[in-house]
């Protein structure tokens, strides 16, 4: 398990801090009295414990510097770190770093591969991410809009199918917005790869779970219907969170498809997608 100094609402901790103290100097400087004498005498030992409460605090705030991507120049291998792509404003957060492909400094935010995990999951998990890093997992929205908001990213879709054809969807920009905008695909730059392009149809669109409805169908919800949270329009033409259903099937565009790649009706063995800092 990977430690992590008390950090949160570090700022708040240093408007506090720096008030007492502002209000301790102009109090000792006050011609106040005996009375105020004896009372200063009392709370002499207080002054020392919120003293090193605030010193505590405040390095714990700024002296573990953390990166902000997997990019950073510290990690050198592949494996699980914990970024702050908002120092000062937000806690860090583990995340799984990929340093073995195309020169490294990728950040997973999607892998699957065995079906292992259950990708059918309401808004708030989505939101937060679940799974397992060493397995399959998804990062978690709020963690890749403060990624892809903190620094320019690109995107890469990494897929295989089940007679062990890969192939990879690359777009040189990436960006999700805030869950005040629905976590929306505001950013999806040009195409390149041997996967096909089933994602820039995708941009603008907010993303959708089977509890909270904000794609643009008129009267269903589309990741109810096709099994799979996504940044859904009138539907999708990738569903990579969808059912693992393992190859060809029956079912119509609910398992984990890229259509552009095996279509509809073909439900993928690998799928895992990895952004990277710009600069």
């Amino acid at each position: 398990m990977l430690a992590r100094p008390p950090q949160t609402r570090s700022w708040l901790v240093l408007a506090v801090c720096s008030t007492y103290l502002i209000a301790a100097t102009r109090a000792a400087s006050a011609d106040c009295g005996f009375g105020y004498e004896l009372l200063a005498a009392k709370l002499d030992t207080l002054d020392h414990g919120i003293a090193k409460v605030c010193a505590e605090t405040l390095a714990g705030a700024y002296l573990y510097d953390y990166p902000r991507t997997c990019r950073d120049g510290s990690i050198k291998s592949s494996g699980i770190y914990l970024l702050q792509p908002e120092k000062g404003f937000r806690d860090p957060f583990q995340a799984r770093c990929e340093q073995d492909y195309e020169g490294g400094g990728w950040t997973v935010i999607q892998h699957r591969f065995d079906g292992a995990t259950n990708f059918v999951r309401p808004w708030e998990q989505f939101k937060n991410g679940f799974g397992h890093l060493e397995g399959e997992f998804w990062l978690g929205l709020e963690k890749i809009h403060q990624l892809t908001y903190s620094t320019p990213h690109e995107l890469h879709v990494l897929l295989e199918d089940f007679e062990g054809k890969q192939a990879v969807a690359k777009y040189e920009d990436f960006a999700v917005a805030s869950e005040y905008e629905f976590y929306k695909l505001v950013k999806l730059g040009s195409y390149s790869g041997t996967a096909g392009d089933s994602l820039s149809g995708h941009k603008d669109h907010n993303f959708s779970t089977f509890d909270r409805d904000n794609d643009k169908h008129e009267t269903a919800n589309c990741a109810t219907v096709y099994s799979g949270a996504w940044w859904h329009g009138k539907c999708h033409s990738s569903n990579l969170n969808g059912l693992y259903l393992k190859g060809v099937t029956t079912s119509y565009s609910n398992g984990m498809c890229w259509n552009a790649f095996k279509g509809y009706h073909y439900s993928l063995k690998v799928s895992k997608m990895m952004i990277r800092s710009k600069v």
